[in-house]
């Protein structure tokens, strides 16, 4: 079976509540940013949100996220993930096949629960998350996953999957099965994963060029300085530098230029990020160049953070299609 994208990644179900900075601060969450926390923590948190609070619960994790817009907008996409052998797992596994997502992984495990992710919004639509990884930390490398992966045309991940010791140990074992002529995708995901597991990075950097990297600018600036161009032009062949409601920096094999932030009213940045990747690798599977896919993600980008969901429904990623072709 032949795909166009498969993604190495985090699997959890997020749970969104919309809160004032005020109870953000008084948790020991990183504002606006992601900790690793366990899931006991998790259970305090929740037990402190006041009485009316009602989560909104998607099946999430940023590669999944992703991928969900490439395979509604018509790419055939994989995802290698690790889940629990529990409710969560199989809501997750079912939510998946629904968006045309095929399961690589059938092994669940038993002894750890499908990880969860509290996500936070403020009211300037900052996202603080703090996420227990569980089962999704916990992915064991097989070698029936490169029956997909080389048969596929891009293999993506994300910097959160660099954070347990396990998942970097199999995204690597992947990595270095991976055919050279499948393209290599990165998303770095968060300016805190970036500073803490560097080396990480810098290890897969080390391997191969990278032929798309997604980034913000306080990413960019964790992971290359200031001169962040230069920088993210040693690592990959092209990149996307975004910086919210300003221009984003497109680096297409060597050539730069930006492209212009779509003006909307923003109530959730919360998959904002995902979008866009999701968006351009599937303008890239149809052969489109890498700034004409950006300018895809930018839109798509400014779609999602008027919604309060970091993904949009079957429906919502066919219209938003269908808006684009005629801008």
């Amino acid at each position: 079976m032949k795909f166009d994208i498969v993604g190495v990644g985090n699997a959890l179900v997020d749970e969104t509540f919309y809160v004032d900075k005020q109870f953000v601060d008084s948790t020991d969450l990183f504002f606006n940013q992601f900790k690793a926390i366990t899931f006991e923590e998790q259970e305090l948190i929740l037990s402190n949100l006041p009485p009316d609070q009602i989560a909104e619960v998607v099946c999430g994790g940023s590669t999944t996220n992703s991928l969900a817009a490439a395979a509604n907008y018509g790419s055939k996409c994989a995802h290698i993930c690790q889940l629990g052998e529990d409710e969560r797992g199989k809501q997750y596994e079912q939510d998946l096949e629904k968006n045309s997502i095929y399961v690589v992984n059938k092994f669940h495990h038993e002894s750890h629960r499908t990880g969860r992710c509290l996500v936070f919004i403020t009211p300037n639509s900052e996202r603080t998350m703090g996420t227990y990884l569980g089962a999704s930390e916990m992915l064991e490398f097989s070698m029936d996953f490169m029956d997909v992966v080389n048969n596929s045309k891009i293999l993506f991940t994300e910097g959160y999957q660099f954070t347990s010791d396990q998942n970097f140990k199999a995204f690597l074992s992947v990595l270095e099965n991976t055919d050279p002529n499948v393209q290599l995708a990165l998303s770095l995901s968060d300016p805190f994963v970036v500073s803490n597991f560097k080396s990480r990075f810098e290890d897969v950097f080390s391997k191969r060029i990278v032929d798309y990297v997604f980034c913000n600018k306080e990413e960019a600036i964790a992971m290359a300085g200031e001169n962040f161009v230069e920088g993210l032009g040693r690592i990959s062949k092209n990149f996307v530098v975004t910086d919210g409601a300003n221009s984003s920096v497109i680096s297409e094999e060597g050539s730069i230029s930006e492209i212009e932030a779509h003006a909307v009213k923003a109530i959730d940045s919360n998959g904002a990020g995902d979008i866009y990747a999701g968006s351009v690798l599937h303008k890239i599977v149809q052969g489109k160049n890498f700034r004409k896919a950006c300018e895809f993600g930018n839109f798509a980008s400014s779609i999602i953070v008027q919604e309060k969901s970091p993904r949009l429904s079957v429906e919502g990623y066919k219209n938003l299609q269908e808006q684009f072709e005629h801008l």
